[in-house]
């Protein structure tokens, strides 16, 4: 039976949650994602673990006992309420509501985050899926499989990975040499082995992990491995010493030459130099994309650039989205994409499309090699586009080794919904994992139609593919909670990198024709007065928020930034939306990955919970800034968070926008954000 909540009384989230535990939860979930958070990327998703724990704040008393938040938070619950996020992204907030039995509305500008989140949520035929998988393997996966077949010794065995290196032809003297930024291939210092090549016939060998020269015992030439002619952007000629920037003389793809590849032999991997057996593989998929490319749906666009700050991979000669592929890539994958086109049962023809999509980022001319770990990294591993000097192709279709093939993308979607049937929370005891199954699940009806949501009662979640600032929609008082993670100010635009996977699919997934990504709320110095379009923005959506959330309601974001600029922004549009802050806490909001990790990289969201302005005004923390800041400094000291610098500084600036929409403050945001400077450097 279904709880209604009372939130007409304070609850937990408005007092104090277990800071410290959360965080560690999230550390550990951070690095490694339930499953039904990777059935697609998603950039900078909120953490599961993360937003149950905000849920459950919301669900307890404002004197609730930690027993009490941890007892609720490893068991089932069933809730009769409403969340709605109005920035949805990757769908965490509804995910994690749906667990709880709440009704959900997600809002998105980005068709792809809507598609995402439907997926997540839908239920799904595992066996149906597995059956045309089988289906799709006989009548495409055997012909993708033979253009990345080696022969070796007269015997054929199955490619993992394709290296490629920029070809490069001196400004000076016109000597051609490939950019190498060293001639390691692999290293493992536990084994205590390198494998690596000749700089000057390529041939590979396998040395000692302390060896830093090769002598070849084919050409005999003498390479130190960790010395290449690349570094830092610049290319050193072998012949005359000239040293010029890479950018300046590649042409995309058109710059990219082969020079070793790994193939599988029974359990073995095995790393093998280039033949001229393996470019007549090439050239022969190569040739047979230009026979039938004209019947093939390939993704024709440019490469958005118009408001872009971040210029790659257009600096390096890459124009159009289809050319980030080579050609033997965008064979595989076009072929592969019209058969899953031809299934005739849509909700199966989902499934292929999303592990497709998903499937796109490391199967392109963007991904790197972990040398360290014999493994592909993705497009997308940090939040922007990289071109890495030396890419590494993928088998596509994929074999028993290998990252983001498509049948590993397939087989993540089956484990996702796997999850879903049968959710659990994470438990660590002794450092070891163990896993609390509640009896919760996650499944769903969704629809993208209002009339349907609030007519039909099978129907329990909405999907809105728009802009909030205009949520006519959703109706007047109709959600009990607002749950969300508004964009970071100037952070990242997530719909510009979404576009590389929508170009693909965006005819079999549109929902909003109208919609366009300029519409992406994000500060953009690139453009006039870009603080005040955010600011007004970001106004907009909570006013809405304000109009549609129950006079009782919560509102209940995360949010950090380096400037305070974001945080002001931030403030003045919660302030005039007509909400007041009733509390503020930091939360750990990423793992531990060495992405994004510099000093200047915040790793802490603030917590911010948010009334309507005309609730119980006596029940607002009224201390003064100074003394609440005190507070923190002894909370985050005692329980000894491993906090940066930059962590406490945005933090402190929430504290600083808290105190600004009290009604009983009189004093200006600038003026509070100096006092928490002078607090901060004490």
């Amino acid at each position: 039976m279904c709880n209604k909540i009372d939130f007409t009384k304070k609850t937990l989230i408005e007092n104090i949650l277990p800071i410290k535990q959360i965080s560690e939860l999230a550390i550990k979930e951070g690095n490694s994602k339930k499953p039904v958070y990777t059935i697609h990327k998603w950039w900078a998703r909120r953490l599961g673990s993360v937003v149950r724990a905000l849920l459950i704040g919301t669900l307890l008393p404002y004197d609730a006992s930690e027993d009490e938040f941890w007892n609720k938070f490893y068991s089932k619950n069933e809730v009769n309420i409403t969340v709605m996020d109005p920035f949805m992204g990757g769908g965490t907030c509804l995910i994690e509501s749906k667990k709880i039995g709440a009704k959900t509305i997600g809002v998105d500008i980005d068709t792809l985050a809507c598609f995402i989140t439907k997926k997540e949520l839908q239920e799904c035929n595992i066996t149906k899926i597995k059956k045309y998988l089988n289906d799709l393997y006989n009548k495409v996966g055997k012909k993708i499989e033979y253009y990345y077949t080696v022969e070796v010794d007269g015997k054929k065995y199955p490619i993992i990975n394709v290296f490629w290196v920029y070809e490069i032809s001196c400004p000076k003297c016109n000597y051609i040499f490939q950019s190498h930024p060293h001639y390691k291939l692999y290293y493992n210092k536990k084994k205590k082995e390198k494998y690596v090549f000749c700089k000057k016939c390529g041939k590979i060998h396998k040395i000692e992990y302390s060896n830093r020269y090769l002598k070849c015992n084919n050409c005999h030439e003498v390479t130190e491995v960790d010395k290449g002619t690349y570094n830092r952007g610049f290319c050193i000629c072998p012949s005359c010493n000239e040293k010029f920037r890479l950018i300046e003389q590649v042409s995309g793809q058109k710059s990219l030459r082969m020079f070793a590849l790994e193939y599988l032999k029974g359990e073995q991997r095995i790393f093998k130099e280039i033949s001229e057996n393996d470019v007549n593989l090439y050239k022969e998929a190569e040739s047979e994309y230009k026979k039938i490319k004209d019947n093939l749906i390939i993704p024709q666009a440019d490469i958005i650039k118009s408001n872009s700050t971040d210029k790659r991979p257009i600096t390096h000669g890459y124009t159009k989205y289809k050319e980030l592929f080579n050609k033997r890539q965008l064979l595989s994958l076009a072929i592969l994409y019209r058969e899953i086109l031809n299934i005739e049962d849509e909700d199966i023809k989902e499934w292929f499309l999303i592990a497709f999509s998903d499937s796109l980022a490391s199967n392109n001319l963007l991904c790197n090699y972990a040398y360290g770990y014999r493994k592909l990294t993705p497009l997308f591993g940090i939040h922007a586009y990289t071109v890495p000097v030396r890419p590494v192709e993928n088998n596509v279709w994929g074999t028993k080794i290998g990252r983001g093939t498509f049948i590993k993308t397939i087989n993540k979607v089956i484990e996702a919904k796997k999850f879903c049937r049968k959710p659990y929370e994470s438990k660590y005891i002794s450092g070891k994992l163990v896993k609390e199954y509640t009896g919760e699940s996650i499944k769903s009806k969704v629809t993208y139609k209002p009339k349907k949501f609030y007519n039909n009662s099978e129907y329990d979640t909405l999907i809105l593919n728009r802009s909030s600032r205009n949520l006519d929609q959703v109706k007047d008082k109709s959600v009990d909670l607002i749950l969300t993670d508004p964009p970071y100010y100037d952070n990242l635009n997530y719909s510009e990198l979404a576009n590389f996977y929508y170009q693909w699919i965006k005819n079999e997934i549109q929902i909003n024709p109208n919609k366009s990504i300029n519409d992406a709320l994000f500060a953009n110095k690139l453009i006039d007065d870009y603080h005040s379009k955010f600011e007004k923005g970001l106004t907009s959506v909570f006013k809405e928020c304000f109009r549609i959330l129950k006079d009782d309601g919560l509102m209940v974001f995360s949010y950090h930034h380096n400037k305070e600029e974001a945080w002001s922004a931030l403030g003045n549009a919660i302030k005039d939306s007509g909400f007041v802050i009733t509390n503020v806490f930091p939360i750990r909001s990423e793992g531990s990955s060495g992405y994004h990790s510099s000093d200047e990289a915040i790793k802490w969201d603030s917590i911010i919970v948010a009334r309507k302005k005309d609730w119980n005004y006596n029940m607002l923390l009224n201390e003064p800034l100074e003394k609440i800041i005190n507070k923190y400094r002894d909370y985050i000291l005692d329980n000894k968070l491993k906090m940066k610098p930059c962590d406490i500084l945005s933090f402190y600036r929430s504290i600083a926008v808290m105190k600004y929409t009290d009604p009983n403050n009189s004093l200006e945001l600038n003026i509070l954000f100096n006092n928490v400077q002078n607090c901060f450097k004490k």
